[in-house]
């Protein structure tokens, strides 16, 4: 074996190791969150950002950011509004902000934070991709924070005790449902058990 051979098998080495620390350490990130960094392909993009008004008064977040696409495609179809990707995961932030040095959208920014920690209070829109632990945390948290008329969409998965304003299955998202809301304009299904107001 020459030495050139045992310096490839070096890099080797220290490239399967540093995938597989990565591995490890999304894992244990997703477990923390409950929520995997699962990428959104570009018909579930197209078709989540159809269901966004217009025009947004407001901050558009990215609730679980990711890998960035999702954010990168809010950003390009909204240029004057700010668009904040918010991940806790170390390595699809640092992704994100790579990507974001490399294609420069001067309205898109990405916060390393657990987006229960946010304020959503400047929030005119809101888009994500959680799992339904999760989810169930979210709903109050926009129902305290965010301001009347907030559109929110969220891929797959829905809030619980909302109401959608639409709940639809586009053929360039795949089978599963994109759901839209707006807070402060959809009713809140009552809690499982709990008794209907009177004359209802």
């Amino acid at each position: 074996m020459t030495p050139s051979d045992l310096a490839l098998d070096g890099a080797e080495a220290i490239t399967l190791v540093t995938l597989l620390l990565g591995g490890l350490l999304i894992v244990g990130y997703a477990l923390r969150t409950g929520v995997p960094p699962m990428p959104t392909g570009p018909g579930t993009r197209a078709a989540m950002l159809r269901l966004l008004p217009e025009r947004i008064d407001g901050t558009i977040y990215d609730l679980g950011s990711g890998w960035g696409g999702l954010a990168f495609a809010t950003a390009r179809r909204y240029p004057g509004n700010p668009v904040v990707g918010i991940e806790l995961s170390p390595l699809p932030w640092l992704f994100s902000r790579v990507m974001l040095a490399v294609f420069r959208y001067p309205n898109l920014s990405f916060r390393r934070a657990d987006l229960m920690a946010v304020p959503l209070n400047d929030a005119g829109a809101a888009v994500c991709y959680l799992m339904p632990a999760i989810m169930q945390r979210l709903a109050p948290k926009l129902d305290a924070e965010a301001r009347p008329g907030t559109v929110v969409v969220s891929y797959s998965f829905a809030f619980d005790r909302w109401v959608p304003d639409a709940a639809l299955m586009e053929a360039d998202a795949g089978p599963l449902l994109i759901y839209r809301y707006t807070v402060g304009r959809r009713p809140v299904t009552p809690a499982p058990g709990a008794s209907s107001p009177a004359g209802t």
